[in-house]
Order: structure tokens, then sequence, then C-alpha cells
């Protein structure tokens, strides 16, 4: 395969990262913690809730 000059190269340069790129990935990390919360949040509700309810019809 040759060597030469490649046009991809130089769409972006090596040594620093474009901004879009950066607000992207801020994006991406901010969604990804953000499902997570809503996820323990309701599962850690949603246990609880059946664990009262058990706990609740046991003692009856």
């Amino acid at each position: 395969m040759a060597s030469g000059n490649s046009v991809f190269k130089e769409l972006e340069p090596d040594n620093e990262v474009p901004e879009y790129l950066k607000h992207a990935l801020v994006a991406e990390v901010d969604t990804i913690r953000n499902t997570m919360q809503v996820v323990t949040l309701f599962t850690e509700h949603f246990l609880s809730a059946i664990t009262i309810g058990l706990s609740f019809n046991e003692n009856e």
C-alpha cells in the first residue's frame, strides 16, 4: 500500500481535539450518568416498596 500524502490525514490535526468533539463527549458522559441515576433511584425505591409491602403482609 502506498504511503503517500493522504487527504484523510489533513482533515483534523493530531495534536489537538476539536471543540465539537469535546462537547459531544461531555454530553455523552452526562447522558450515561443521568441514565444510571434514574435506574438506581427507580430500582432502590421499587425494591424498597416491595420489601415494605411483603413485610407488611407478613405482619398481618
